[in-house]
């Protein structure tokens, strides 16, 4: 059994990227004391160049 394909990942990726932006911008505090919207957001935003990276390289 395999996992997710690299566009099913990709498409998860953007999907948490937009409820994270959403929810920043909402002002919505975040979840976990030890962490921040825009270090999440940021850490998205490489996860998603990672992927389309490899996207590009098959």
């Amino acid at each position: 059994m395999s996992g997710p394909t690299l566009q099913d990942r990709l498409a998860h990726i953007t999907q948490g990227l937009a409820e994270a932006e959403r929810r920043y911008a909402a002002g919505e505090p975040y979840p976990d004391p030890e962490g921040s919207w825009p270090h999440k957001i940021s850490q998205l935003k490489q996860h998603l160049a990672d992927v389309r990276e490899m996207i590009a390289n098959e």
